[in-house]
């Protein structure tokens, strides 16, 4: 949940996923009484426990949002759906202050100390009275990928001071690798050097910049946290770029190839346009065409560059989902034509049963590679979809998505898919069609 990058308190307070301070760690320990003065509300040695969300905290999870954000809250129903959610872990920051709240009168109603102590901690109702729910992780999971986004963090303004925010992100770590996940991202305000020097000591590091993300136009830094330790703990500097349909994901992605390996190339929406026109298969399942692996390296020689196809198997490849028996003829006929193009500019099209080895070669020489996958790891619909493989290490693949149609644009960047996993995200189809388009620069 992301807003603008102006402070709630000016005091220099740490935020994580939304900009307005929901995690005020590092101002001072006191907080203003119902009358408007300064008084402390920090018991005798805290005891803080973290545990799971459940539907009894809505209410106290509720007064959290309110209280820390001022715009695009989290509703109770949007709760509710996170801590039923498979792709979701929701935890929760319990204070357990059984002590007397120093400097207040707990006897008259309307004060900070009973609102803090009984009716927040009344509001959830799986607490007793001496402990509250002072504050909560919310962390998303990528399907099909080992990526996960720490989308929010927020902490009540009387808890600061007590490395809840550390606890919370680390808690939320340990929970990600046991589902299997070994990467964590975020995005920070670039003047939030609060928020951003905790998470450089929990061991993110930033790699990549939006510009004019946040509402006031403030820039957000993105950073990342390997979960498990690798050698390629920092992703490699690669161009993405956002279909600006729903059929040219293959334009799209192989934009980003291109200009991966030639900086001057230009990623816009007419060359995108351009490219599928050279690249459709006309007809698809439905709606307009998407594009063929063969068509894909023949737009890539005519924008200058060398490229081969892999296939594990002879075309046609894509008729068995069209239908119509015109419309399918059109496809085989386009399919055939491509053969013969790519015959005639001297693009290898092998056809083998390839295997990941090939990926690795590819981009350790310097070359640039595209993948067509089924989005059902992801989305658990059957659909044919281009992506660019920008890197590799000893565990994962790392996927650059053009389609952020849902979500941040983050979470469709160097997606980090496990190398045992990758070859059954790599086919599509009942006939289990797998094609990579492999480029170069020309020499």
């Amino acid at each position: 949940m992301i807003t603008s990058a102006e402070a709630v308190s000016k005091e220099g307070s740490v935020h994580t996923m939304n900009s307005e301070n929901p995690v005020m760690e590092n101002l001072p320990d006191n907080t203003s009484n119902a009358e408007g003065e300064m008084s402390p509300v920090s018991c005798a040695k805290p005891k803080v426990s973290l545990r799971v969300a459940t539907l009894q905290d809505l209410a106290a999870l509720q007064h959290i949002e309110k209280t820390c954000f001022t715009t695009d809250r989290l509703s109770k129903s949007r709760f509710k759906f996170y801590i039923e959610a498979t792709h979701a872990e929701l935890i929760v920051a319990v204070r357990d202050c059984r002590s007397t709240v120093s400097g207040l009168d707990e006897s008259k109603n309307g004060k900070r100390g009973q609102t803090t102590h009984n009716t927040i901690g009344g509001l959830h109702g799986s607490d007793s009275d001496e402990q509250s729910i002072v504050g909560y992780g919310l962390l998303l999971l990528r399907r099909g990928t080992q990526l996960t986004r720490l989308y929010s963090i927020a902490i009540l303004h009387e808890a600061r001071g007590l490395g809840i925010a550390e606890k919370l992100i680390n808690s939320l770590g340990e929970r990600a690798l046991l589902r299997g996940k070994r990467f964590m991202r975020l995005e920070v305000a670039v003047g939030n050097a609060g928020a951003i020097a905790l998470y450089k000591k929990l061991g993110f590091s930033q790699f990549g910049m939006y510009t004019d993300y946040y509402d006031d136009h403030t820039d957000a830094l993105r950073m990342q946290k390997v979960l498990v330790p690798s050698k390629s703990v920092k992703p490699e500097v690669y161009p993405w770029y956002q279909q600006t349909t729903d059929f040219t994901c293959g334009p799209s992605a192989l934009m980003m190839a291109m200009c991966a390996l030639d900086n001057n190339f230009e990623m816009t929406q007419e060359k995108e346009l351009s490219l599928w026109r050279t690249a459709t298969t006309i007809f698809m399942m439905s709606g307009h065409g998407g594009c063929h692996p063969v068509g894909l390296a023949l737009a890539a020689v005519n924008e200058g560059y060398t490229a081969d196809v892999v296939i594990n198997q002879n075309v046609p490849l894509f008729v068995d989902g069209v239908r119509d028996s015109n419309k399918k003829a059109i496809v085989e006929n386009v399919e055939a034509q491509f053969m013969t193009d790519a015959s005639a500019r001297g693009i290898s099209v092998e056809i083998s049963d390839w295997r990941v080895d090939i990926i690795d070669q590819t981009l350790k020489s310097g070359g640039a590679v595209l993948c067509l996958i089924s989005t059902y790891a992801f989305d658990k619909k059957k659909v044919p979809h281009w992506v660019a493989v920008t890197s590799c290490d000893a565990h994962c693949y790392y996927l650059h998505d053009p389609d952020a149609s849902e979500g941040q644009p983050v979470e469709y960047q160097h997606i980090p898919v496990a190398r045992d996993d990758f070859l059954r995200l790599a086919s599509y189809g009942t006939r289990k069609v797998r094609t990579l388009v492999l480029l170069k620069l020309k020499k």
